[in-house]
């Protein structure tokens, strides 16, 4: 080899043979359709989201479009145009406006629509390098033939943050406008807003300059942080931006759209509304968390294939239908045939496939239809709360009540009754519009025929009374009862004694409690537990642990309890404690080693300490010292690396303990 350029290898062994493709078997052989299946429901979910979100600001976003086509259009140079949009402190709504604005404007020819903020830039120099390097790069619907004089331009050299630059590419591609939206107004420092006010108020007659603020406190402050000089750069309008409650509420009315075939569960449900609450955040963390949801459902479940209406039994492999007729709501859907004798109808299930699928497809709809039929209720509650109590702010959000509801702790309520009893005590013209509005909703054929002919008694009855124009009185309105005093062998007794009404009074009484009693029929039979319905295992998803380990993560958590108890991931012989003691062993990692032997030291550790400890737990297992000594630094930088240790300068020897367990 030391002479000759080159060998010939020749292997001894024979040519290895070729690897089988090995199919998935048993429930992970649907996992293709259930792909397909998920992409299509979260195609169509998300469809309607998208529809919901966009037409939340389309008014305010309106508004903004025409204050810029009026500024365009003006030709007063005197201060800058700027539209001032109070969003709140919540980010979601400020960036859902500026991006739904930004792609109406950068679609317009003659006009450039730009976003900085404050980490654009710390000085005027960066701000205005952004400013025009953002200006001159959107050349979207621009036509660059019309004037070639920029590449023909043959003067001195211009800094890049010169705002010549911006005015000759605004004469020469002839725009309109150069709007800047910036989004978080109160990031930025003071002196350097106001300076950039004041600079670009200096080329407004050269530069059609246009400002979007963005406030999340109030126009006084605004005023108050920016100087004079820059205050009369500017002619201002405020606009208001929809909260993110309502963008929430519409994405939540999407999901829960009567046409889905998946449904989130309360659990889950109840845990994303709290998320988005507690921590503001953008709606897309929301809209994120139900798509999470939708793919662990898919992914997760094999049963998920049978929301596909159109799938054949040929398609589904015998261990999906032996994993149906193992799922609890089916067993107790089992005993309750046995209970009525249908032993026929029962064995067809356990020895047909074909008839556990029809009965599989028509439960899946009757389970959806169920659920729907939850969130019509839940507005009739809705309109309840409106107009029994009088004011918009006493109803309670939609998805508060879906999650009461779901949790089946709406039926039979302290809430329904309250609402019921309102409505017993309300006036003939305030029991009107209750009707109407009840009416409003999508509720069933029969129950809006008789709240029809409720109303029309109604009506008749107000028309037909004695005194035109006065409103009939209930007998359950607490106003219509006096109290009265006697006195019994020195004693004074209290005693309620209703008001005499008239025949109009006692029947408008009667016709109320009809039409109460009508709707808390209607909402006990509606308002059911989810988990009572057959196969709510494939539609209803209320699994929250994954959506939570993954939109609300404990790295921290888990490397404290991976190092301080290896078992519990490697789940091996050798690392297992005795008897639920945990106990250093020279069999566990190293690093979880050298991590027991940290938390038992204090805030200054000995380095050789240290290394004589760790020496004494590994013991003679087959390692050198030197061995020993690399697996020891390379453990000590693993900490190091993690952030729990840092050198100190007090002591050379010492290392500084930074992170206490659980701290």
């Amino acid at each position: 080899m030391e002479y000759e350029k080159c060998y010939a290898f020749e292997p001894e062994s024979a040519r290895p043979a070729k690897r089988r493709r090995v199919e998935p078997q048993g429930l992970h052989a649907s996992w293709r359709a259930r792909h397909e299946a998920y992409q299509k429901a979260w195609r169509e979910q998300k469809q309607r989201i998208d529809a919901e979100l966009s037409s939340i600001n389309s008014s305010t976003v309106l508004e903004l479009t025409k204050f810029l086509d009026g500024a365009a259009q003006s030709n007063s140079p005197g201060a800058i145009p700027t539209a001032v949009l109070s969003t709140g402190p919540d980010t979601s709504s400020r960036t859902s406006v500026i991006q739904q604005l930004s792609g109406t404007q950068n679609l317009l020819a003659r006009k450039v629509f730009i976003s900085i903020s404050a980490t654009t830039g710390g000085n005027l120099k960066a701000l205005l390098k952004a400013t025009i390097q953002k200006a001159t790069s959107r050349n979207e619907g621009i036509d660059d033939q019309e004037d070639d004089s920029a590449a023909q331009n043959k003067g001195a050299k211009l800094l890049n943050y010169d705002l010549q630059i911006l005015a000759n590419y605004v004469r020469e591609k002839r725009l309109q406008q150069v709007a800047i939206a910036i989004q978080d107004t109160e990031a930025f420092d003071s002196e350097l807003l106001s300076e950039l006010i004041e600079l670009l108020g200096c080329w407004l007659d050269r530069i059609p300059f246009v400002f979007l603020f963005t406030i999340a406190t109030s126009l006084d402050i605004l005023q108050q942080r920016l100087s004079k000089g820059a205050i009369k750069c500017l002619k201002g309008q405020l606009f208001d931006v929809a909260p993110s409650e309502d963008e929430v509420e519409r994405a939540f009315e999407a999901i829960t759209n009567p046409s889905t075939s998946l449904w989130i569960g309360p659990e889950l449900m109840s845990t994303a509304l709290e998320r988005q609450s507690d921590y503001i955040q953008s709606i897309g963390s929301f809209v994120g968390a139900a798509q999470y949801a939708y793919m662990s459902s898919y992914y997760a479940n094999a049963l998920s294939i049978f929301l596909d209406p159109a799938i054949k039994p040929s398609e589904v492999s015998a261990d999906h239908f032996e994993a149906l007729r193992n799922l609890d709501s089916f067993r107790d859907y089992c005993r309750g045939l046995l209970d009525n004798n249908e032993i026929v109808r029962l064995r067809g299930l356990f020895d047909s496939d074909d008839s556990l699928l029809k009965v599989v497809r028509a439960e899946l709809n009757r389970g959806t239809e169920a659920l729907a039929n939850v969130m019509i209720a839940v507005e009739v509650v809705r309109e309840l709360q409106l107009w029994a109590q009088g004011s918009r702010a006493a109803v309670t959000s939609k998805s508060k009540l879906y999650c009461q509801a779901m949790s089946n702790k709406l039926a039979g309520s302290s809430l329904v009754r309250s609402l019921l009893l309102s409505t017993r005590k309300a006036r003939s013209d305030a029991a009107m519009r209750t009707l109407t509005a009840v009416m409003g909703v999508d509720i069933p054929k029969n129950l809006k025929q008789q709240c029809a002919k409720i109303r029309k008694e109604l009506t008749d009855m107000v028309m037909n009374q004695p005194n035109t124009g006065q409103t009939l009185r209930s007998e359950d309105n607490i106003r219509n009862s006096t109290l009265r005093t006697t006195v019994v062998a020195q004693k004074v007794e209290l005693s309620k004694q209703k008001s005499t009404l008239s025949k109009q009074d006692a029947a408008y009484t009667a016709l109320l409690r009809r039409f109460t009693d009508l709707l808390d029929g209607y909402l006990n039979k509606t308002f059911i537990d989810p988990k009572s319905l057959l196969f709510h295992e494939i539609f209803l998803y209320d699994l929250k642990s994954p959506n939570r380990e993954t939109f609300t993560p404990r790295p921290r958590h888990a490397i404290e309890r991976a190092l301080a108890a290896p078992h519990d991931y490697l789940d091996c012989s050798c690392c297992a404690p005795e008897q639920g003691d945990v106990t250093l062993a020279a069999s566990q990692p190293a690093t979880a080693v050298l991590y027991q032997l940290y938390l038992e030291s204090g805030s200054l550790i000995n380095v050789s300490d240290l290394w004589q400890a760790f020496q004494a737990v590994l013991g003679d297992a087959g390692q050198t010292e030197q061995q020993q000594m690399a697996l020891f630094l390379r453990d000590l930088a693993e900490l190091r690396y993690l952030g729990l240790v840092k050198g100190t300068r007090k002591r050379a020897d010492h290392i500084a303990k930074v992170v206490w367990k659980g701290l």
